[in-house]
């Protein structure tokens, strides 16, 4: 790299130092907003320094970090999803992180992102390539590792989602059957959760462990109901919270959502296998098929000795 294009750099890398520092020097300026709130509405007379906050997954330095994390967290929201989609989707691959946690691990990810993009970048830089190629593989570097580690936490959502309609179906039967037998929906729920394994009797378990802590049981299901993005589910919830309000029986209505949601896995394996039709016939097509032309025109081709 050539002496000019070196000092370029370093100026720029300044630059941008001094603008950060700037930047994040503005936004923490008090606002005219601010000067006039108090005067315009009624203000809390504690003292603030005392007020409860949040405590910080990481400790000290973590409270430290949160305006820094609050402005990260914001910059990464404009670039993937928001804070509701992330909690939601944590909750849905059973990831026990908070929304906070998971920014950090985003931040982690884009800056492996960016260090292969350096290696790159310098890769480029040894052959003589210009300056601006090199920093737009940093910062497109940076741009993948954030944003795959939303799109991982979104694969890995949609893969335990489907373990959960995989199981329900099953689940429902049982449920229908512990019914059937006389137990309450919480009891018969709490023996699903306690006999059976998979992710859906693991939730089962935490609207068994919310009843018994004091949570009405028709409040836990709402909340299951609410936290998941399963239609299936959602119905299956649904129907029971409804039966026990309104006093319908159970039984039937377990037995009918088995049979519903038995129909509905075999309407999406019917989908899923229309779907790969094209996959299905590529083996056949490339693969198969050539191999029988090539054993039925060998022997012909052997005794003709024709190109062989």
């Amino acid at each position: 790299m050539s002496s000019w294009a070196l000092g370029a750099a370093i100026g720029a890398l300044g630059g941008l130092g001094i603008w950060m520092i700037a930047w994040t020097w503005s936004r923490r300026q008090i606002t005219l907003v601010e000067r006039v709130a108090p005067y315009v509405r009624e203000r809390n007379r504690g003292s603030r320094l005392l007020a409860a906050t949040e405590p910080s997954a990481f400790g000290p330095i973590g409270t430290a970090l949160r305006p820094l994390l609050s402005d990260l967290s914001r910059t990464l929201e404009r670039l993937g999803s928001s804070e509701s989609s992330i909690r939601t989707r944590l909750h849905e691959a059973g990831r026990t992180l908070s929304v906070e946690q998971f920014r950090l691990e985003q931040v982690a990810w884009g800056s492996g992102g960016a260090a292969v993009g350096l290696l790159a970048a310098l890769a480029v830089a040894a052959r003589g390539g210009s300056l601006l190629a090199a920093l737009v593989l940093v910062v497109v570097g940076a741009a993948v590792g954030a944003l795959g580690a939303d799109y991982m936490l979104s694969q890995a959502a949609a893969r335990r989602t489907e373990r959960i309609l995989q199981e329900l179906p099953d689940l429902a039967e049982l449920a229908a059957l512990a019914v059937g037998a006389g137990e309450s929906p919480a009891r018969a729920l709490e023996r699903i959760a306690r006999i059976s394994s998979g992710e859906l009797a693991t939730e089962f378990g935490d609207v068994a462990a919310r009843t018994r802590a004091g949570v009405s049981f028709t409040r836990a299901l709402e909340e299951l109901s609410a936290r998941t993005s399963s239609v299936d589910l959602a119905r299956f919830t649904d129907a029971i919270v409804v039966a026990t309000e309104r006093g319908t029986p159970l039984a039937a209505v377990l037995r009918g959502q088995a049979s519903d949601l038995r129909e509905a896995a075999r309407a999406r394996l019917m989908e899923i296998g229309g779907t790969k039709e094209i996959a299905m016939v590529a083996p056949i097509v490339f693969l198969i098929l050539p191999i029988t032309v090539i054993f039925a025109l060998f022997p012909g081709l052997a005794v003709l000795r024709v190109g062989l």
